[in-house]
Order: structure tokens, then C-alpha cells, then sequence
């Protein structure tokens, strides 16, 4: 799968009014028959008693929302837009898709659709829409399950196989349970023969960044919807992407591109770049245990007498350790007393490892 997106050229007409008059954003289309037929079809059908649900038809939800966006200029016509794009074209959809999103705002707030309340300007509505961006259910979900990249010779990787092999989350009966390792080769090796695909998840953030920006300064944050679990997404697809500038070229001798990323390859890896594990931020409690995580590894595979990653596991154990559980494993002596000054039962004090 390339990471150039089909749909670039559409989001640069609707990017503009569809009147120069009055109504730039045209009529509101919530009770025409064709945006109703749109909202069915993106809900596809539940499970019944006698049938399995039925996902959406994402070809024809897409050609609906189309024919609309040529009507109208509607937010929530556009969100259906970027996920349905999402699960036919992959993960290169998502960079312009929440492009789209910002830039209507933006450009049309006063007529987008829907509309504000016409009583008190709160832009409700629009939130609402907005809100299924970080749905598990909603886009979410549908980057979760997107292509990252399908390329010959280096194989499939969806977003969610990213998650699984940082421990993220669990694999599923059948599903690809890659390793770190693993995973690394297969980035490396997929940015070096399209480099464009490293920029990504970097694109995406900082459209998203300014979509949440928007919508908190024209809604407020109490209003605005939380978009952190589609960034928390993000921000690990940014995370583990390599550089295009370390990854080798499709016909560089493996060594030679080691070298010139300053690093050495692996006996028996890919001719593949290993993927970043951070990318210089370390913003939440799983990126901290994935630095240390690293530092372990690399000291352990560099460095094979260090003490050092005994300490650094142990100290990693620590983390989600309260201070009592704490005192219980570094000075268990003082326990007891600590325990009554604070008015707990000292034996309730359990570490993790004992309390299976």
C-alpha cells in the first residue's frame, strides 16, 4: 500500500464555499433522504437473533458522503468521510483526513454545518461530531485496524500490530504477533523503499494537535471533546518510525547502511533499519517502562557484564509500587513500624509477585 492518498485533490474543493453569497457551506441536509441513507449505512447492521452484525460498506459509505459533500458543507458528513477513507486507503488516509477536519472549522465556523445554537452560539453539535474521533468505536478503532503499510518483501503491518509488539496489547487468535525486533526490520525495510511513510504519524499529530487546538478555543476545554486517545495512538506510531535518512536503500549492503546510521546490524537481521523506540519525548508511564525497557536491552546485547540492567529492572518493577509496598522491598525492618504510624495492618502489605 503506497502512502500517497486518493483523496487529496477532493479535500482541496470542499476546502473552499460552495456559494460566494450567503450560504457558503450550502444547505443543512440532516433530514434529506441522502444524508440519512449515509448515517444507515455507516451503522451497518446489528447482530440479531438469527444473523451476524454486518460491518459498514465503507466503499459506499464513502460515495455517499462524496455526493453530499458536493451539497453541503457538514462536518459530520465529513468525519464519515475520513473513516471510511481510513479503512479502504490505510493509515495514509488519517494525515489529510484530520486535515479536512481543521481546515472546515477553521474556514467556515460561522456556517459550517450543523450549525450553533441559534439561542446561545454553543457549537454543541459540532463537538458531538467531533467527539467520534476518539471513540474505540470511532476513528479510534478504524486507525487501530488500518493498514499501516503493505508492501512486497516486507509483508503487512496494521496499526494494531504496532501495539501488539510493544506490549501494548494483546494478540489475538490468529493474529500477527510481531517482536520489537521484528517489528523494527519491518519498518526500517518499509521506509526504505517509501520513505514518505516515516512522516506520517508525525503529519497526523500535528493535524490532530491543531484540530484539538480549535475546537478547545472556539468550544472551550470543558466543552471540546479529549482527543488524547487518538493522539496517545499517534503518538506511538511516532514513536517507533524510523528516519527515511536510517533507513537503507532497497540496494545497500546491510553493513554499510549500519554504519552510516552509526549503528551496527544485527547478526541474522533484516537489511532493515531498527525502528526508533521514542522519539524524544518521554510523555506517559508507557513510555517511560519502554525507555527503560530499552536501555536494558541495549546494555544487555552491548554490554553483557554491566550490572546495570539488574537495577534498572528492579527499578522498573518499582514503578506502580505504592510507598508502603515500597518500604516493604527496600527496608523491609521498618516496615511494621511505618505501617502503625500510618495506621495500616502491615501483613495487608503485599508486592505484586505475591499477590497471586
Amino acid at each position: 500500500m503506497s502512502d500517497v492518498f486518493t483523496g487529496t485533490s477532493a479535500i482541496e474543493g470542499w476546502l473552499q464555499p460552495l456559494s460566494e453569497e450567503n450560504a457558503p457551506c450550502g444547505p443543512d441536509l440532516e433530514y434529506d433522504n441522502d444524508f440519512l441513507a449515509l448515517n444507515q449505512s455507516a451503522a451497518g447492521k446489528p447482530e440479531t437473533q438469527f444473523e451476524a452484525a454486518v460491518p459498514p460498506d465503507w466503499r459506499v459509505v464513502r460515495a455517499e458522503a462524496e455526493a453530499l459533500m458536493e451539497r453541503t458543507r457538514d462536518l459530520r458528513v465529513a468525519v464519515l468521510w475520513v473513516r471510511a477513507c481510513t479503512h479502504l486507503e490505510g493509515f495514509a488516509a488519517v494525515p489529510e483526513g484530520l486535515r479536512l477536519l481543521h481546515g472546515l472549522l477553521e474556514t467556515f465556523w460561522e456556517t459550517l454545518h450543523p450549525l450553533p445554537d441559534p439561542d446561545d452560539g454553543d457549537p454543541y453539535a459540532r463537538m458531538n461530531a467531533l467527539g467520534v474521533l476518539r471513540e474505540s468505536d470511532g476513528l479510534v478503532g478504524d486507525v487501530r485496524r488500518a493498514l499501516l503499510f503493505s508492501q512486497r518483501g516486507v509483508g503487512e503491518v496494521r496499526v494494531r500490530s504496532v501495539e501488539v509488539a510493544l506490549g501494548l496489547m494483546p494478540a489475538r487468535d490468529g493474529e500477527p504477533a510481531y517482536t520489537r525486533d521484528q517489528l523494527g526490520q519491518m519498518l526500517g525495510a518499509a521506509v526504505a523503499q517509501d520513505p514518505a511513510l516515516s512522516q506520517l504519524p508525525a503529519q497526523a499529530m500535528a493535524h490532530l494537535k491543531t484540530l484539538s487546538a480549535l475546537a478547545n478555543d472556539r468550544a472551550g476545554i470543558e466543552s471540546a471533546p479529549d482527543l488524547k486517545p487518538l493522539q496517545s495512538l499517534l503518538h506511538t506510531l511516532v514513536g517507533v518510525m524510523p528516519a527515511p535518512a536510517a533507513a537503507p536503500d532497497a540496494g545497500a549492503d546491510g553493513e554499510a547502511a549500519a554504519d552510516e546510521a552509526g549503528t551496527e546490524a544485527a547478526p541474522g537481521a533484516a537489511r532493515a533499519a531498527p525502528a526508533r523506540g521514542l522519539s524524544g519525548t518521554v510523555a506517559t508511564r508507557e513510555d517511560a517502562l519502554r525507555a527503560i525497557d530499552m536501555v536494558c536491552e541495549y546494555l544487555e546485547r552491548t554490554e553483557p557484564t554491566s550490572p546495570a540492567p539488574l537495577l534498572l529492572r528492579r527499578a522498573r518493577r518499582m514503578i506502580n509500587r505504592n510507598f508502603l509496598q515500597l518500604m516493604k522491598e527496600l527496608a523491609p525492618d521498618s516496615l511494621a513500624e511505618v505501617a502503625r504510624v500510618m495506621g495500616v495492618d502491615p501483613d495487608s502489605v503485599q508486592l505484586d509477585d505475591e499477590s497471586a
